[in-house]
């Protein structure tokens, strides 16, 4: 028997598609239900990052089969990319949570661009970072990161690179500072970069 029940009505994700981050702010409101068999008070809402708000009618009683509306708004500043960006709903004696959420690819402004990719390899590569803190690690160990590389040529399009290191008989121990290879495609030719791992071998 279903005591207290919220659902979302429709989607509880919804594709923004491909958005600007010069086009601002982005919102949808989501309905949900109380499908339970007794009324529901909302009690709080969260969000999943300080880009993305959720207003919800907090501290309301919903009787059973009554809805309410959710909005969901995310801000695109600073954030290119794909984004997931989700509002949770706390309800109930029990404080159960439904879920709903936001997602696309966010398309940079050239400020942020910069930002995100501040290493310059040439006019038509940049790259997030160039370097790495690895800490200590002992052999038999493994790392796995990723570096991110903007092909400019290509309309700014991201490609994530994974690194992943481990120690092997041939370091030194201490510490080392590893020039790792990273393999891509520009204009269709094989093109190495080089990222440094700063790693302390034991």
């Amino acid at each position: 028997m279903l005591i207290e029940k919220i659902i979302v009505v429709g989607l509880s994700t919804l594709s923004l598609g491909t958005i600007h981050e010069a086009d601002g702010v982005q919102q949808h409101s989501f309905w949900l239900r109380n499908t339970g068999d007794e009324e529901v008070k909302l009690v709080q809402g969260y969000t999943s990052c300080g880009c993305t708000t959720i207003a919800l009618p907090t501290d309301s009683l919903l009787l059973p089969g009554d809805s309410a509306q959710v909005t969901l708004r995310f801000n695109p500043r600073g954030k290119g990319g794909e984004f997931y960006e989700s509002g949770t709903v706390v309800y109930g004696k029990e404080r159960q949570r439904v879920v709903v959420a936001l997602e696309g690819d966010c398309i940079s402004s050239e400020e942020t661009l910069m930002r995100q990719f501040p290493i310059r390899v040439s006019d038509d590569l940049r790259l997030s970072t160039d370097r790495f803190d690895l800490g200590v690690m002992a052999r038999g160990a493994k790392r796995e990161l990723q570096v991110v590389v903007l092909h400019r040529d290509e309309g700014n399009r991201q490609e994530r690179i994974p690194i992943v290191f481990a120690p092997e008989s041939g370091h030194a121990t201490g510490l080392q500072h590893i020039r790792y290879p990273v393999h891509t495609l520009v204009q269709g030719r094989d093109t190495t970069l080089y990222v440094t791992l700063d790693v302390i071998i034991k």
